[in-house]
């Protein structure tokens, strides 16, 4: 992660109006616990592109207040799919799921064993969304389609 943070900064620098090269500089910098330089990058990948948000940040429990009302809220057919499994949150996918395949963006994940995990991952849904409801949106979004 520290190699992509230095690619990364190095395509800033030499594309310094390319929304692309900060918005990933910004979706690293969070994942290698940088957070004021991941949201000046993300703000500064906003000003150059209105197709890259300022990502709208809330804290765990309101965040998971989110996941929990985006539960009550599926399809009929969509709770079926998640009845027998066990739903969390997490800040980003870890290094072991990465090198098994997992993209470091991916929004959620699911586990299939004798306990079935979605995982749900906090960070990759905000940077996505610039506001309460584009974030609530893509929550339901993500639930209905696991």
């Amino acid at each position: 992660m520290h190699d992509a943070l230095e690619a990364a900064q190095v395509a800033c620098d030499r594309k310094p109006k390319d929304a692309e090269a900060w918005y990933l500089l910004g979706c690293i910098s969070r994942y290698t616990q940088m957070p004021v330089a991941s949201d000046t990058a993300f703000a500064r990948a906003a000003t150059l592109s209105r197709k890259k948000p300022t990502p709208h940040r809330v804290g765990r429990a309101e965040f998971e207040v989110l996941v929990e009302a985006a539960l009550g809220e599926l399809s009929p057919d969509a709770s079926r799919r998640l009845r027998d499994c066990r739903v969390e949150v997490k800040d980003l996918p870890g290094l072991d799921e990465i090198k098994a395949g997992l993209a470091p963006d991916a929004l959620s994940s699911r586990t299939r064993g004798s306990t079935d995990v979605l995982t749900v991952f906090q960070v990759n849904h905000e940077n996505r969304s610039s506001s309460e409801s584009q974030l609530k949106g893509l929550v339901a979004r993500t639930l209905a389609r696991a």
